[in-house]
């Protein structure tokens, strides 16, 4: 699910889009206008007691590989 803005009337809206999709063929709801671009989305995450409120994500912690200690190096096939 992308996030979207109409650069025509102003107006936002979701669409359903796979990653590896591009923005073509998304049409804004309102106006139907082609040119959209796709918009930085912030999420709500909701808490144990009910509530809910914007989450920020953390920064990454850095591993001294500098890929967040992934398999990125190759060292995971060595691992026991």
């Amino acid at each position: 699910m992308y996030e979207y803005g109409c650069l025509a009337c102003d107006s936002r809206f979701d669409a359903l889009r796979r990653m590896d999709q591009d923005d073509t063929g998304v049409v804004c709801p309102s106006c139907g206008a082609s040119q959209v671009a796709r918009r930085l989305s912030v999420f709500a995450a909701h808490t144990r007691h009910g509530g809910s409120s914007v989450a920020e994500m953390p920064p990454p912690a850095m591993s001294s590989g500098g890929c967040g200690g992934g398999c990125c190096s190759g060292t995971c096939a060595t691992r026991n």
